[in-house]
């Protein structure tokens, strides 16, 4: 694997665990193993740690990382830390997702990114994109930078546009001046084309040698700016009276010709390296789904104690055994779980991922333990290919249900079918008249029949509900909401 589908990680880096002894982590390799460097001295071995990832300019935000794959995988999500993010609220593009023809323009989902792994599924299985064979479109409806949809392609991978915006949310405000520049840079040159994706990705790792001047808005203002700050050789010894006679404007444009830089809203902006190439095309795009059903954040509690506290972050994958947790727990240094703050990162159901942070949150009765009971049974549903059917079944619920009831509803994905191939109630008037007539075809029926009225009169007598997923039916004459009020049960069931 090459650096740069690494993300920028290094092959390998070295640690000091708890006993002072010297690890190694490997990239892509879960756990650690002892260095050859190691020795029976503690303070030579912090010595030898630290000159090695430094010589190897390593940092030690990559050996936080690097200790994050080899403890919980290797294909967590790098969520966005919005803290240090330029972009408020941190959504930057408002895509929508179709198929071709007139079946997918019912079935037409939006999505804001940057969005989860499991968010961005769930607005697939929406559009009805359930087969990689499908093809599809993502239009950009929505953007806060207001420039850049245009210089898009129609073409951009869905996946690749999720991690443009990760990128982009990562930035800070000065970044992302330095962005919009080089995004005019590149337009400019290529007569306003179209910019390649990878390439406005590897834009967001390129701000090293970026410079913007905020206080020019255009030649003459430029001018006076390198003049002043003795950036032009020749003025250095030009008398006071005859300075103030120059043509700042002249200068200004000779200077932003000769660099090459432009003038955006924010100032001018200049980029005097090559654009990185730490991203290639394709490398966003994932080889597999997510292998846990839930991913939990944890941090350590704040104790208003600075020789306690600190930053750290691990992330746990459910459904997860003791073990497990106790690994997560160690990961930001906390003695226990209940020094501990948990909160719902993704979820293989995005509509329980809120219900999910808010019992997290609940003091009272094992919360953690409850969540994991429920990760446990949504490996089960995804096994039994019942997901879909499970997420149809939650739009039909109150929106105040409670994750006991989700967890209960998880049971009985084997009561209710979902129609993904219906998009509405016409669609299945007609799949039924079709079935009762046994025609071979639809031609003239819509000019005979009040499809439209005619599915929802089918549709109300057999408790079919309407979903963004598909139509959702019965199969044992109950519906969820009589579901909901059965009484509850145990669910001690162990999973394989």
């Amino acid at each position: 694997m090459d650096k740069q589908s690494r993300n920028r990680l290094p092959e390998q880096c070295l640690f000091m665990n708890a006993n002072g002894e010297i690890m190694r982590i490997e990239y892509g390799k879960p756990g650690f193993s002892r260095s050859e460097l190691n020795t029976e001295n503690r303070k030579a071995n912090q010595v030898i740690v630290n000159s090695y990832n430094e010589k190897h300019g390593i940092t030690a935000e990559q050996v936080d990382t690097m200790h994050q794959g080899a403890l919980f995988g290797w294909n967590v999500p790098q969520l966005s830390q919005q803290e240090h993010s330029g972009m408020e609220g941190g959504r930057i593009f408002e895509v929508e997702i179709s198929r071709p023809g007139s079946f997918g323009a019912e079935t037409s989902s939006t999505l804001k990114l940057p969005a989860t792994p499991y968010q961005i599924l769930d607005a697939l299985d929406k559009a009805r994109i359930t087969d990689k064979r499908v093809i599809y479109s993502t239009k950009i409806i929505g953007c806060e930078l207001d420039y850049l949809p245009q210089f898009i392609g129609t073409n951009a991978n869905l996946y690749e546009l999720n991690h443009l915006t990760e990128r982009l949310s990562s930035l800070n405000e000065w970044e992302l001046d330095c962005f919009e520049g080089m995004v005019m840079m590149d337009t400019i040159r290529t007569q306003y084309s179209p910019i390649a994706i990878d390439r406005l990705i590897n834009m967001t790792h390129s701000m090293k040698d970026c410079h913007v001047v905020y206080e020019a808005h255009n030649d003459s203002t430029l001018g006076k700016f390198y003049a002043d700050n003795d950036f032009v050789p020749e003025l250095e010894n030009v008398p006071d009276e005859i300075y103030e006679c120059l043509d700042f404007g002249k200068i200004g444009k000779e200077m932003r010709e000769g660099e090459g830089g432009v003038f955006t809203p924010h100032g001018y902006v200049v980029q005097n390296g090559e654009i990185s190439q730490t991203y290639h095309s394709g490398d966003a795009v994932p080889l597999e789904k997510p292998d846990y059903t839930v991913l939990l954040r944890i941090t350590k509690g704040y104790f208003n104690d600075p020789q306690y506290d600190n930053n750290l972050v691990a992330f746990l994958k459910l459904p997860a055994d003791d073990e497990m947790l106790s690994q997560a727990v160690e990961a930001v240094k906390a003695a226990s779980p209940e020094e501990c703050v948990f909160s719902a990162a993704d979820c293989m159901i995005p509509s329980l991922t809120e219900k999910i942070e808010d019992s997290l949150y609940e003091s009272e009765g094992d919360r953690y333990g409850l969540v994991n009971e429920l990760a446990q049974q949504l490996r089960h549903i995804k096994e039994e290919n019942g997901v879909l059917t499970y997420k149809a079944m939650l739009e039909t619920t109150p929106a105040d249900i409670s994750l006991e009831d989700a967890l209960d509803l998880a049971f009985l994905t084997g009561e209710f079918e979902i129609l993904s191939e219906t998009a509405s109630p016409a669609d299945y008037a007609e799949k039924e008249v079709q079935r009762m007539m046994s025609f071979e075809s639809d031609d003239g029926l819509e000019q005979f029949c009040n499809l439209e009225g005619y599915g929802r009169y089918l549709m109300e007598k057999y408790g079919i509900a309407e979903t963004p997923y598909g139509l959702l039916e019965q199969q044992n004459g109950r519906t969820v909401e009589q579901c909901l009020n059965r009484p509850s049960q145990s669910h001690g069931m162990e999973m394989k």
